[in-house]
């Protein structure tokens, strides 16, 4: 009975509307193809609703990522700038290094043979030496070599020889110096006891332990020469006790002096 008043209803709905049966299936079609459209369309939009949501994402991450990149290469520029310019920097300072260089170089040659000539000419002058005091400068002598050229010492320890010669010997030449040795008098070849004063490097005097020989001393080519003086005993004797302190007076004594 239901489906008979529901297939009523519908024909009465047709015939109020004034279609036939054959025309109600047209409509009825028609509305399901509507349906069918709104349905297609509606899930386009959606389709497009997400892709445009996936692109404004993927735009943001690509903006972000330019962004990002165009940070990355400011810096990197800027880096290589300062790079750049510390290579310029070093280079400079390079350039001054080498310079440098040379030119301590070119001075250490200069120095080096100026220190070779020191050498020389100390190892000229050590033989007019009073022996006394080359024995007191043998461990710096025997250093300098014959042929300074020949030398492998460094530069520092060849000067502070030389210096140290050469300050010793001023040292000596500023000063008188008393000296016990022996010495052979009386042009014999025995050697007697002597008591000598030397006077700077330029001469000294000598007597003998009884006071009865006495003489001077110079420089030579080939080393301090000493010759007996006669009648020069008292008075070398006097000037010896005076120096070491034996008189309880002091007094002027004639002495030979040779200027050169």
């Amino acid at each position: 009975m239901r489906s008979i008043h529901r297939v009523g209803g519908a024909l009465a709905v047709l015939a109020v509307l004034g279609l036939s049966p054959a025309g109600a299936q047209t409509v009825h079609a028609g509305v399901d193809g509507f349906r069918a459209k709104l349905e297609k369309w509606v899930e386009t939009r959606q389709i497009v609703s997400e892709e445009t949501a996936d692109w404004e994402v993927e735009r943001e991450t690509l903006e972000a990522t330019r962004d990002l990149l165009r940070d990355e290469k400011k810096s990197l520029t800027e880096e290589i700038a300062a790079m750049q310019a510390a290579a310029t920097g070093a280079d400079a300072e390079r350039d001054e290094l080498l310079a440098r260089r040379d030119e301590y170089q070119a001075a250490g040659a200069a120095l080096a043979e100026r220190i070779r000539g020191m050498q020389r000419d100390v190892r000229a002058i050590a033989p007019q030496l009073p022996e006394p005091l080359q024995n007191k400068l043998e461990l710096l002598l025997v250093q300098i070599p014959e042929d300074p050229g020949e030398s492998t010492q460094d530069l520092g320890s060849r000067l502070m020889n030389v210096l140290g010669v050469l300050a010793q010997a001023e040292r000596w030449n500023g000063t008188a110096t008393f000296v016990g040795e022996t010495r052979a008098v009386d042009g014999g070849d025995q050697k007697v006891s002597v008591r000598t004063l030397y006077w700077g490097l330029g001469q000294a005097i000598y007597v003998d332990a009884q006071g009865k020989t006495a003489g001077v001393g110079r420089p030579g080519a080939d080393g301090w020469q000493f010759s007996d003086e006669a009648g020069m005993a008292a008075d070398a004797q006097r000037l010896l006790d005076i120096y070491e302190g034996n008189v309880d007076a002091i007094e002027f004594v004639p002495f030979p002096v040779a200027i050169h």
